[in-house]
């Protein structure tokens, strides 16, 4: 765990952390320059990106965060990539089997 990492709040019952909501009030400002968020992430939560970004996918997924700004989770939620199990998923081909007519030149 990186420093200043907290426990994702998972029902309404739990308040969110003080980081949570910096978290979510971090996703609804507009940043003006490419790096600007990453830099802000580092500086305001000390986390990478990668660890925020993993935080921020479970931390969306909680009623915590919903009940906190519903409008920002549902945004984020529907902002996601698609799981890459979907969009990986082998391609049949059909190949000639044994059975199959050949023209015998």
């Amino acid at each position: 765990m990186e420093t200043g990492e907290e426990p994702v709040a998972e029902a309404r019952d739990t308040p969110l952390t003080p980081t949570e909501q910096k978290m979510l009030r971090l996703e609804s400002r507009p940043f003006k320059y490419a790096g600007a968020k990453q830099e802000a992430i580092r500086a305001l939560l000390n986390l990478s990106s990668a660890a925020y970004y993993q935080r921020l996918n479970r931390l969306i997924d909680s009623e915590a965060a919903e009940a906190f700004d519903p409008q920002l989770v549902r945004r984020l939620r529907a902002s996601r990539p698609a799981p890459l199990a979907a969009s990986s998923a082998p391609v049949r081909r059909s190949l000639p089997g044994p059975d199959t007519e050949h023209e015998e030149s």
